[in-house]
């Protein structure tokens, strides 16, 4: 105040936003569809995830985030998020998920303004040729992530 002297009010107003950053997480999404087709039980959907996490890991790997992610004061605390594509009669396909991301992490590179949008990785099952899994690179759940992900939900059994 003016006189010196101190302010006793209180507030209750908002507080102040808080500096953390979001924790970072990996994105990994399966097709909706192939939940559903007999031999592609738990197992080989496990699998099929590693695969694509492990590749998001290795095309990043020299990302900022990544390397915080694997580092090793991370390792007990890494965060994965299994979705599924959404149930629009399978019209957002695994590969129409890995196009918009695409194109999101291509703007993003052209301006370099706002939160990165991570690299991902599509695994495609050889020799059947079938898309099983998506994985993106280690994030903090940018906006532009946020929009294209919105109508996938959590895998559940």
């Amino acid at each position: 105040m003016a006189d010196g002297t101190a302010s006793t009010s209180t507030s209750t107003s908002t507080p102040a936003p808080s500096t953390e950053q979001q924790p970072l997480v990996m994105q990994i999404i399966v097709d909706r569809e192939l939940v559903k087709q007999p031999g592609w039980t738990r197992g080989p959907l496990m699998a099929q995830s590693a695969h694509a996490a492990l590749a998001a890991c290795h095309i990043s790997s020299t990302s900022p985030n990544t390397t915080a992610y694997l580092g090793p004061e991370n390792l007990a605390h890494m965060h994965k998020i299994v979705l599924q594509t959404p149930s629009d009669n399978g019209k957002t396909t695994l590969t129409a998920l890995s196009e918009r991301l695409a194109q999101a992490r291509k703007e993003w590179e052209a301006t370099r303004e706002g939160e990165e949008v991570p690299l991902h990785y599509l695994w495609i099952e050889q020799p059947e040729n079938i898309p099983t899994c998506l994985a993106l690179a280690p994030n903090r759940k940018p906006p532009a992530v946020k929009k294209i992900l919105n109508k996938c939900s959590l895998l559940r059994d």
